[in-house]
């Protein structure tokens, strides 16, 4: 019988390589337990293969995410590249920023200059809702709101995000159609988008299938290799590439980096 298991029992230590194996609530972040069998296995091979890559680079640093909840599921792996932090102060407030605030500054970063009001007729929400989320928003030094917080404007993304890739990665032993669909419906969120397969080689099938989609292929047996990268997409993708801005500055500042 399969039993449910703590990735965070079977990994690797990580000194610079940041590890997201399970739920935490003091920052929002929610996990799905992971489940054992040959799966976890090849999940397990492809982390410590991770790790031991980024821990490597002086520069560049990563975060790994482990079956995180999302809006359109539990992705397997998510891996986040980012080359230093923001220098600013944090404050408290930005540990309760809400997925409605997260959703409110990436339209604003996106799109630049916006009226109250217009936000209002696109995003859907209240006025009241708004201005208070704006305001938490300007609050944490995220955006640049008027006065009487009527008009908003975004500030430099670098300045409070320096994240690069966002890249995910969804791990089938077969079952190869729903690893590509899962995989098709991670591009909402990252720059990059895999499925991971424990095989030498694979079908001109499946090669073709995720071409089509500009999905990434990586194998993992005996040894870790790219044969189809993903196409690349600009960064933020969706408000939920920034989630995972905040959560892993939520969680260095909890650890006092």
């Amino acid at each position: 019988m399969m039993k449910n298991i703590n990735i965070h029992n079977v990994k690797p230590k990580a000194q610079r390589t940041l590890l997201f194996t399970g739920t935490m609530l003091n920052i929002n972040y929610i996990a799905r337990t992971s489940t054992a069998g040959k799966e976890f296995d090849m999940v397990t091979r492809y982390i410590d293969f991770l790790v031991e890559k980024y821990e490597k680079l002086k520069k560049k640093r990563a975060a790994i995410f482990i079956e995180p909840q999302l809006d359109t599921g539990y992705p397997d792996i998510v891996v986040v590249e980012f080359n230093s932090l923001p220098q600013q102060q944090w404050l408290a407030i930005r540990n309760s920023l809400s997925v409605t605030d997260i959703k409110i500054l990436f339209y604003i970063q996106t799109h630049g200059y916006s009226k109250i009001c217009d936000l209002q007729n696109t995003l859907g929400f209240s006025q009241e809702s708004l201005q208070k989320s704006v305001l938490r928003l300007k609050t944490c030094g995220l955006v640049h709101a008027s006065s009487q917080c009527t008009s908003v404007r975004p500030v430099s993304l670098k300045s409070y995000c320096r994240i690069n890739k966002v890249i995910s990665i969804e791990a089938k032993i077969d079952k190869w159609n729903e690893a590509i669909r899962q995989a098709g419906n991670n591009i909402w969120f990252s720059t990059e988008s895999y499925i991971l397969m424990n095989k030498d080689s694979c079908s001109d099938g499946i090669l073709a299938a995720c071409r089509e989609q500009g999905i990434g292929i990586i194998l993992v047996n005996g040894r870790v290799k790219t044969i189809l990268p993903s196409n690349r997409r600009g960064f933020p993708v969706s408000y939920a590439s920034l989630q995972f801005n905040e959560w892993i500055l939520r969680y260095m500042n909890m650890r006092g980096e």
